[in-house]
């Protein structure tokens, strides 16, 4: 009798661990993480690339808007921790991108924003993104992907000319390139 309620035990702990493992798999699935390459990072890929467009003033303090939401409010506070102090940021509302938009070298729009690329162009402000369905799309010119397990660069080129930016051999010869 104390085999068989000790057998009905294990085999009920085994089935809870089994639903846990699934639960964590489908979890992980579902709530990952929602862009490739970390907001950090993608900040100090940024700032070393950026010396490579020279339309980009690089005897004074790069000027750059990150563009947020309700919902990149905590991605947004790690992007600008990713800047340091080696640009100037302001971070805003897409409410307040128009009247801001002139005074800025480089406008960063955090995950899942889109929709605005006809003002960076008219601008000549280079668009970025952490969405790089938007680089590939034509939306948006520049931003990180992963490639090998490790950051890759991407670039639109007709966005980018649309702009009036441009990138020098050196960045588009490391770069993933759509046009």
């Amino acid at each position: 009798m104390i085999n068989l309620k000790f057998s009905k035990n294990i085999s009920c702990l085994a089935k809870g661990i089994i639903l846990i493992v699934i639960f964590i798999c489908w979890s992980n699935t579902c709530f990952g993480q929602k862009i490739a390459v970390p907001e950090n990072i993608q900040a100090a890929l940024l700032t070393k690339v950026l010396k490579y467009n020279p339309q980009i003033p690089q005897n004074s303090q790069i000027k750059i808007l990150v563009v947020y939401n309700d919902n990149t409010i905590l991605d947004k506070d790690e992007f600008i921790k990713g800047l340091g102090s080696s640009m100037a940021f302001k971070a805003i509302t897409t409410r307040e991108l128009a009247k801001n938009i002139s005074e800025f070298d480089v406008v960063y729009f955090m995950e899942g924003i889109n929709g605005f690329s006809e003002l960076c162009r008219s601008n000549k402000v280079l668009s970025v993104t952490a969405t790089t369905r938007f680089v590939e799309e034509g939306e948006i010119s520049l931003g990180f992907g992963i490639e090998n397990s490790k950051p890759k660069i991407l670039v639109n080129l007709t966005s980018l000319d649309m702009e009036g930016q441009s990138f020098s051999s050196d960045i588009l010869r490391i770069g993933k390139i759509f046009k």
